[in-house]
């Protein structure tokens, strides 16, 4: 009995300060209930537009908070990172990839939906980009870019390697040719259609595929005349190099006498299933015949993440030395080079 005593005056003082906090509410000016203004929407340009194009919706009362606005193409929702900006009388959105046919823009703030006033969104098929050929070049090299959806007027169609802009040589539906322009930057290949902006990948500018006399670690397991290092060199990602028994493995090109090249990419495939047998190994260059095959070359790069079973790439840094030898080394015992391929990537001198 005394057990629910002492409960009944506890749970008697709980509703009293319940009831005191309450009424705190109600009089303190610190507590307040906001009813969000119901917003309005008097237009939005343009009317028509591509994918990644920018589209401003115009009204009043949108607030300032991104998160709390959604914008709708015939129903979908846009991703939130479509939406570039929000302020109280204007929305920045950019048409999305998934946006199918022309129709209605809706909007959402808050607890409010509107469809937008004006006449429908008309949807225009973006572009598309399928395959870049080649993937590198010299300045002044043509590049063909193939894919659908360009149009067929010249003036509509931009090609940026690394930013910079290269020459438009012709363009139809579904192709596009333009020259690597003087001053381009390896990196990603923008094409423009329009407004449109379109990822076509990387690309390495001011580059070509640099050969010389091959040199590297002699001999290969149980000699196997199939699995020398001319097999990482022999343009067939079937076969591969299988080191002889030994500490480090070494691989790569003379340049010769009067011939050096600055290395600006390297591209590699590993043996089939032994992928990890290239991890950490490096890539160096030197101009001194007594350093080639060690780690006492200048190191150039690092393949410091595991390969995948197909063309892995890595872009050199330090681009401002040019080096008569320049090989791949792998000081990892008993591991062998088990390189299928490698390919180096620069401009000789």
């Amino acid at each position: 009995m005394k057990i629910v005593l002492k409960f009944s005056i506890k749970l008697m003082m709980l509703i009293g300060t319940l009831i005191t906090f309450t009424g705190c509410q109600e009089e303190d000016a610190n507590f307040k209930i906001y009813e969000y203004p119901e917003f309005s929407v008097t237009d939005f340009s343009p009317v028509t537009a591509r994918p990644t194009q920018e589209l401003t919706i115009n009204g009043s009362n949108f607030g300032t908070l991104k998160p709390a606005v959604t914008v709708y193409f015939n129903g979908i929702a846009v991703p939130q990172a479509n939406i570039v900006s929000v302020v109280d009388d204007k929305i920045i959105v950019t048409v999305p990839d998934n946006t199918q046919s022309t129709g209605q823009i809706t909007v959402k703030v808050w607890k409010y939906t509107k469809p937008l006033l004006s006449s429908d969104f008309t949807f225009i098929t973006g572009g598309q980009v399928t395959s870049v050929s080649p993937l590198l070049g010299l300045e002044g090299d043509l590049v063909t870019i193939v894919g659908k959806n360009f149009g067929t007027v010249k003036n509509d169609i931009k090609v940026a390697f690394g930013g910079v802009y290269g020459e438009v040589i012709s363009v139809t539906d579904t192709q596009i040719q333009a020259k690597i322009p003087v001053g381009g930057i390896t990196g990603t290949m923008n094409v423009y259609v329009g407004l449109q902006k379109i990822d076509a990948g990387f690309f390495l500018v001011d580059a070509e595929k640099i050969t010389g006399t091959i040199i590297g670690t002699p001999g290969s397991w149980n000699n196997n005349a199939n699995a020398t290092i001319a097999a990482a060199f022999d343009g067939n990602t079937s076969t591969f190099v299988d080191g002889a028994a030994g500490t480090t493995y070494y691989l790569g090109y003379d340049f010769g006498a009067t011939v050096k090249a600055k290395l600006k990419a390297v591209r590699f495939y590993p043996r089939a299933t032994f992928a990890s047998r290239m991890l950490n190994a490096k890539i160096y260059g030197t101009n001194d015949p007594t350093k080639v095959g060690t780690n006492g070359g200048t190191l150039l790069a690092t393949i410091s993440v595991l390969p995948l079973y197909a063309w892995n790439q890595l872009v050199i840094s330090d681009t401002s030395t040019s080096y008569r030898y320049i090989y791949y080394f792998n000081d990892t015992a008993g591991n062998g080079n088990n390189v299928a391929e490698i390919e180096f990537y620069g401009k000789k001198e």
